[in-house]
């Protein structure tokens, strides 16, 4: 069993030595020589391919998605590191992520994502502000609202 194994990684590990240079010294210039061909000859037309075929405009979408992804990952991250942060020196921003990552573990979440986090305190908050009257949460009527119209 061991054997074959070793015969196959020998004969794979060979056969990559050989046809990788291959590939790279002569197989890719006849494929750079036939598309430059092709494009002289107009069969490829180039000016399509940069204007209006998208295919900068996709490049850059995915630089930017790819970007976003690594720019959440640090966000994450950071929320994650902020949570050893004593409540008494804490800021009320810092508070209420925390917070609102705690009441999101308590729905079921195991890792909330940093932006729910944030997204959940941004609303926690606006709750905080808009709230006047202690009293008023007890006299919430949604029906009276909904009869108005």
């Amino acid at each position: 069993m061991i054997f074959e194994l070793l015969t196959y990684l020998a004969v794979f590990i060979f056969s990559m030595a050989v046809w990788l240079p291959v590939y790279k010294y002569i197989v890719s210039k006849w494929v750079q020589e036939a598309t430059i061909e092709r494009i002289e000859s107009g069969d490829i037309d180039l000016n399509y391919l940069l204007d209006e075929g998208g295919v900068f405009d996709s490049l850059a979408d995915r630089t930017v998605t790819l970007f976003k992804h690594h720019m959440l990952a640090e966000m994450g991250q950071l929320s994650r590191a902020g949570g050893s942060i004593d409540p008494s020196t804490a800021d009320p921003a810092t508070i209420g992520i925390d917070a609102a990552g705690e009441i999101l573990k308590m729905v079921g979440m195991r890792k909330p994502p940093a932006m729910l986090q944030i997204k959940l305190a941004q609303a926690l908050g606006n709750m905080a502000v808009n709230q006047t009257d202690p009293g008023s949460v007890n006299t919430f009527d949604p029906a009276a609202d909904f009869y108005k119209q």
